[in-house]
């Protein structure tokens, strides 16, 4: 469930940032969509190793992060796409918030069981 959340999660900010910014531009729908499922990818796993070891505030920011490195370096792997790094920046900022929060329903659910 935590995997096609994000999935759903994910590809709303970043279409929703491409519709209201400019600089979130790539040359085929399969780029953003590849970055989408690697990002929910590495975020489910990092949920499951890396959440338990650094807890909420240090995993939030790290996973961040590696989100702003990956939506920006992105226009790299896939010629023709053009991603300016404030807009990686903010989409980063975004997703972050969204991780802290579902990382306090992760780490709760575990305290319960």
């Amino acid at each position: 469930m935590n995997f096609l959340l994000k999935v759903v999660i994910y590809m709303t900010v970043l279409h929703g940032i491409h519709l209201l910014l400019d600089g979130l531009d790539y040359s085929t729908i399969l780029a953003p969509v590849g970055v989408v499922l690697f990002l929910a990818t590495v975020g489910h796993f990092a949920d499951r190793w890396v959440l338990p070891l650094l807890g909420n505030p240090l995993s939030t920011l790290a996973g961040g992060s590696f989100m702003v490195a990956v939506i920006w370096g992105s226009q790299f792997l896939f010629p023709g796409s053009h991603v300016r790094f404030p807009v990686a920046l903010l989409a980063g900022v975004l997703l972050g918030g969204v991780e802290y929060r579902m990382h306090r329903d992760i780490l709760g659910r575990k305290e319960r069981v």
